[in-house]
């Protein structure tokens, strides 16, 4: 029998309401039909599910992948978009076998050992995988494309800003305006477009053999400098997180030939829009994350001295 947390569908339910219930009453249904359509079977569920169903499986033949199910959305078919793209265009992305457009449905390969780039100890070591990854995953964005773009994060800020008129958890209404501010600033002064992750960050990015690929693209179009704010602010200790976020930042910059204010501006206001999504969406947030969003201010108003 299918065995599901209770965080996973109330965050289901939160996020898709009533469809959300449906698709989560027919999950079992919706497994079996992935078995028999494509000839495999299901092990478990041992991944961490926040907001979609990933399972283990493994094809009649033996070759071994993972099955990603999710409740058919705008941000699936985002998700499935930037998978076509960077498959196309890199090696440093886990490769989509197949999909199902309408049932919400992706087959992966399934990336062994597996291990998360979180388990690296080390910050610079496990800093400058990333960006090695990184150097091969970027590429200039085409005119039609039809991802969104750091525009329309702009907009969703602007959106959540006039339904929160005093700001939301510990996102202050000033801390809205100044998240504004920079995502108008920057929008207005961008000079190239790329192809970027959207979600970049340490659980996003895992071992392969001997090299480090990346999963879970949310599929954007922006800066480079953008698509690092989400990796600076994770997996940071309690104490020290300035210096932390700031020798993440020299590394990157070091190594990809990307403008450090620009990085400052963006993580600002990225930083700021995600913690507010955070307790819109589920009314909770983490506060290493909020914490980030000072350090990150910091090391800005420093810059500027």
């Amino acid at each position: 029998m299918l065995q599901l947390s209770d965080v996973y569908t109330k965050n289901i339910k939160f996020v898709h309401k009533e469809k959300g219930q449906e698709w989560l009453e027919n999950l079992p249904k919706l497994i079996t039909y992935c078995e028999e359509r494509w000839n495999l079977k299901v092990l478990d569920a041992s991944f961490e599910l926040s907001y979609n169903f990933v399972a283990a499986a493994v094809f009649a033949d033996g070759r071994e992948l993972v099955l990603k199910l999710s409740v058919p959305s705008q941000d699936f078919l985002y998700e499935l978009e930037a998978l076509k793209l960077f498959n196309h265009h890199n090696r440093k992305m886990v490769q989509l076998l197949d999909y199902d457009e309408e049932k919400g449905i992706i087959l992966l390969e399934r990336l062994k050992p597996g291990q998360m780039l979180s388990t690296i100890d080390d910050d610079e070591v496990a800093t400058r995988i990333a960006a090695n990854i990184l150097k091969e995953l970027w590429v200039p964005a085409k005119s039609d494309s039809t991802l969104p773009t750091t525009k329309n994060r702009a907009a969703s800020l602007i959106a959540l800003k006039k339904e929160n008129p005093n700001g939301l958890g510990p996102i202050s209404a000033s801390l809205l305006e100044e998240a504004e501010y920079f995502f108008n600033k920057m929008n207005e002064t961008s000079t190239q477009s790329y192809l970027l992750h959207g979600d970049l960050h340490h659980y996003n990015i895992l071992s392969k053999r001997n090299s480090w690929m990346l999963i879970d693209p949310q599929g954007l179009i922006g800066e480079r400098e953008y698509d690092l704010i989400q990796y600076l602010q994770n997996k940071l200790p309690e104490e020290g997180c300035k210096e932390v976020i700031k020798k993440r930042i020299d590394i990157f910059a070091e190594e990809l030939g990307l403008n450090k204010e620009r990085i400052l501006m963006w993580g600002i206001a990225h930083s700021i829009l995600s913690t507010a999504w955070s307790v819109e969406d589920n009314e909770n947030y983490s506060r290493s994350f909020f914490q980030g969003i000072q350090a990150i201010r910091d090391i800005y108003q420093d810059s500027k001295k």
